[in-house]
């Protein structure tokens, strides 16, 4: 079986290192998994992993949702990150290797003290000789903690369902009283779902998502907020949920040979509906903004332009070269490119994404 080495050549901080060698990790491996061709990840994490993060986040003061660990079925991107060996003890897979006389490397950095995880992992050893308790106890405590999150989500899912207008421009729309019969454990993940998708996937700090949903739905003190690039605002009988307006950053992609599909910003799904032509060179995939917004405007139909709020307008998808518009995927336009009007891309909202089953 062949091996790769991935080799992570910098910068590398001088704090946090453990956090950036993980990103830096995955983000190696997830260009290697587009280069290949190769639509699922599997990692080794195994059961003393699973506790030993469950303990980590426990004395962080994370939320329900993030005492449920690791997930075994995750995405990154347009792939899978699949965890077959989180109920499988470390034990139990160091003594298979043995009997397949096959060896292993052991991290030095899992001895090393400095890292907050090895501290951890002599907790979890110290926890194991309290009366009672043993390392299938505590996973029995995981398992039900999970347990109650799924549950959540699925009411979550149900009143997403009821609740929310989803546009495929990549804004929500929910009535301005639908949290007000929600207990706040199941208000503050809509809310959470709701900013999670118009904002790109950003991860949301607990804490900062209470103080928005106590502000805003709670003491009904103000009227917008932002959070992890995201937005919410008031906006008649509704809130507004969409990408924070004049986000710096968004990501301007070239579209080279090999790919027919995109994730960008990690909302949209953009799609070559004509594989077989060849992509011109020089095409990037990146925000509309104010430039595009002005260049759309001498083009597309004007009539489709009251659906896209104004603050929406500059954060969506588009096709360039050389500084125009070459199309813009979400409208289509009159204007004569050599991609017709817009028929050779196609852009979905990625709403959602983590609740339903993953693109293909």
């Amino acid at each position: 079986m062949e091996t790769r080495i991935l080799r992570w050549s910098g910068p590398y901080p001088k704090t946090g290192i453990q956090e950036a060698a993980r990103n830096a990790r995955y983000h190696l491996m997830e260009e290697t998994c587009v280069e290949e061709g190769i639509g699922a990840l599997l990692l080794g994490h195994q059961l003393e992993d699973q506790l030993e993060t469950l303990l980590m986040r426990l004395s962080k003061g994370s939320g329900l949702d993030g005492l449920t660990a690791m997930q075994s079925v995750g995405l990154r991107g347009s792939f899978r990150l699949l965890r077959p060996l989180l109920g499988v003890r470390r034990a139990v897979l160091r003594d298979y290797l043995k009997m397949q006389e096959q060896a292993w490397i052991d991290d030095p950095s899992n001895e090393n003290p400095v890292y907050t995880r090895t501290r951890v992992g002599a907790v979890l050893t110290e926890m194991q000789q309290l009366p009672g308790s043993s390392i299938e106890t505590i996973a029995l405590s995981l398992s039900r903690l999970q347990r109650a999150s799924h549950s959540l989500d699925l009411l979550a899912r149900q009143k997403i369902q009821t609740l929310c207008e989803v546009s495929p421009f990549g804004f929500i729309r929910m009535r301005d009283d639908a949290l007000d019969d929600c207990p706040d454990e199941l208000a503050l993940r809509l809310l959470s779902a709701a900013l999670r998708c118009v904002g790109g996937g950003q991860r949301i700090k607990l804490s900062a998502l209470e103080q928005l949903y106590q502000r805003l739905f709670k003491e009904r003190s103000g009227k917008s907020g932002t959070i992890s690039g995201a937005q919410i605002q008031k906006s008649g009988k509704s809130w507004l949920f969409c990408r924070e307006p004049g986000r710096a950053g968004l990501p301007m992609t070239g579209l080279g040979p090999g790919l027919r599909k995109w994730i960008w910003d990690n909302r949209f799904v953009v799609t070559d509906t004509t594989p077989d032509v060849p992509l011109p060179a020089g095409l990037s995939l990146g925000a509309l903004g104010e430039e595009g917004w002005r260049q759309l405007q001498e083009s597309a139909d004007s009539s489709l332009f009251s659906a896209i709020p104004a603050k929406v307008r500059h954060s969506l998808p588009a096709l360039w070269s050389e500084g125009k518009i070459v199309e813009m995927p979400l409208l289509p336009t009159e204007k004569n490119t050599e991609f017709g009007p817009g028929q050779r891309f196609n852009a979905q909202f990625r709403a959602f994404y983590w609740m339903t089953d993953p693109i293909s």
